[in-house]
């Protein structure tokens, strides 16, 4: 079952149950709080999240706004005595800027290793609204790396010298976590047959049961808790590799969790980060479409041609424990990075001398493999005409009354052989090429995971999907019919799918949205 096969129902997308979690409680959609009903508003409400939902069917009616407007973090807001406990130290060589309570001293910097830090009185308000404390101190966290690294081969002669290893720094990064719904109007082509497999489809014409259709629908699903850091020092990458994290654990922010530790300020907004936020969701959002099939063999979607638009949006500012460690080898800066909730490591390691050649050359045999595999599967499917234009040849070639002898004479060898021949030829023709593209994509796979000298990947969209929310999807080809009314994409009965648009949808805008969500309203996909 895929990650969004989900048997449950929301009336708002065409069901008509309504969840709840107790007997004596009914859950927020949004993020799983408790609801209150507010009498001034006739409706139910969430103090977590803000959200206005209708009582017997749980519709969004309205909000409050975010967990965090960006207008709460514009840094304007004056230092609070809270904060006058707190200090910053500034790195004199990359100009990271870290916070810290007054007793915390420090040697190296967390991002490039330098010793050159210098001290300073805390400028403005620092105000993180979550946090998931350290799970474990410095020793720890260096013995976890040095078992990451065990497993790690072809690494340099010292690289775990005690030297090296005493620069780990543990660090509270700003992060905005983003909960969102999400709906594509997604366009692009359903393959039936064998037209599911490019070798095929580049090199052969449609058939009756080998075809592909231009087709248009409309995916509904939910994001929950996709985690983007707020500081422009930190490697999106890098942070990347260190996720997931379990939000579960998020707690109200204490000043006592930061003794001992370090916490940067966020330099960047999500208003400040639209382009990387909508691109890396828009991912997501390609991946979920990618797997709806629409009742084809295969559905691939056109990312150039297809519409997002992310609503009902939750936004969560947090500090998030990470340790980082800085290694210069070979004139070149590593940078490492533990989870400090769950102790994942991640970095990009250097190999002893001479052996990344060798991976490299590992890496370009697969390549040409691939390359082989998709070539072979081409001529493969020409075996049944291959096949016929040999026996029409060979028929050709033989009297009829020398055939009839033949079959007369030893009929059970004749059909035992033209029987063979037919069954070696839809082997070689349709089972074989089946089991070549399934190597072939898992070869492909391979390419983008990462070995053990690399970072992380990236999660997949089953880590950041929202299970509780019921998927929705829904084929509208041509005339794109909406779920809950008609809307017609014109009278034509052909398009370019690379340049037609449907009919733009009305949206009532909500007044309360943010300037952030509003630019998440209506875009092309991976723009």
């Amino acid at each position: 079952m895929a990650i969004w096969d989900s048997p449950t129902k929301n009336s708002r997308f065409g069901g008509s149950a309504t969840t709840t979690f107790s007997a004596n409680s009914i859950k927020c959609p949004n993020c799983a709080s408790n609801l209150v009903f507010d009498a001034s508003h006739g409706a139910n409400i969430c103090r977590n999240c803000g959200g206005l939902f209708d009582p017997e069917t749980l519709d969004k009616v309205g909000s409050f706004g975010l967990v965090s407007p960006e207008k709460d973090y514009d840094g304007t807001i004056e230092i609070s005595k809270e904060d006058e406990n707190r200090v910053e130290i500034v790195c004199n060589s990359c100009g990271a800027e870290i916070v810290t309570d007054k007793n915390t001293s420090s040697t190296f910097c967390a991002f490039c290793g330098s010793p050159a830090l210098v001290t300073r009185r805390l400028t403005r308000e620092f105000k993180p609204d979550y946090i998931i404390p350290f799970k474990f101190d410095k020793e720890k966290a260096i013995k976890l790396f040095e078992e990451h690294c065990a497993k790690i081969d072809h690494l340099p002669k010292n690289f775990k010298s005690k030297k090296f290893l005493s620069k780990m720094t543990g660090l509270y990064v700003p992060t905005w976590i983003i909960s969102t719904e999400v709906e594509v109007n997604v366009v692009g082509k359903g393959n039936k047959g064998k037209m599911v497999d490019s070798a095929y489809s580049e090199n052969h014409a449609s058939t009756v049961g080998n075809y592909s259709m231009l087709t248009y629908g409309k995916v509904r699903f939910r994001l929950k808790n996709v985690p983007f850091d707020g500081e422009r020092q930190i490697a999106d990458r890098l942070m990347a590799a260190a996720e997931p994290f379990d939000y579960s654990e998020l707690e109200s922010f204490r000043p006592e969790y930061l003794q001992g530790f370090f916490a940067e300020k966020y330099d960047e907004q999500p208003l400040d980060m639209t382009d990387r936020i909508y691109k890396r969701l828009d991912k997501y959002a390609l991946k979920v479409c990618d797997e709806v099939t629409f009742g084809y063999d295969d559905f691939v979607p056109d990312s150039s041609a297809s519409i997002t638009r992310y609503n009902n949006q939750n936004i969560k500012y947090a500090l998030l424990p990470c340790w980082f460690l800085s290694f210069e080898y070979d004139g070149r800066t590593y940078q490492y990075i533990v989870n400090g909730q769950t102790g994942k490591v991640s970095g990009e390691f250097p190999y002893s001398k001479g052996w990344e050649t060798i991976e490299r050359t590992g890496r370009r045999a697969k390549m040409n493999a691939v390359s082989f595999n998709s070539g072979l599967r081409v001529i493969l499917y020409l075996l049944p005409a291959i096949a016929l234009g040999v026996a029409r040849v060979v028929l050709e070639n033989r009297s009829s009354a020398g055939f009839m002898k033949i079959l007369y004479l030893k009929p059970t060898e004749f059909f035992l052989l033209v029987g063979t021949i037919c069954l070696a030829v839809y082997f070689l023709a349709e089972i074989l090429p089946k089991i070549l593209l399934s190597k072939e994509k898992k070869a492909i796979a391979s390419f983008a995971e990462a070995n053990s000298h690399e970072l992380a990947p990236e999660q997949n969209v089953a880590a950041y999907y929202d299970t509780r929310f019921p998927m929705v999807a829904y084929e509208t080809t041509k005339d794109f019919v909406s779920l809950e009314e008609g809307w017609r994409y014109g009278e034509k009965e052909s398009f370019d799918f690379k340049t037609a648009m449907p009919e733009i949808e009305e949206y009532a805008e909500d007044e309360n949205a943010t300037e952030f969500e509003k630019q998440g309203h209506g875009r092309r996909m991976m723009e």
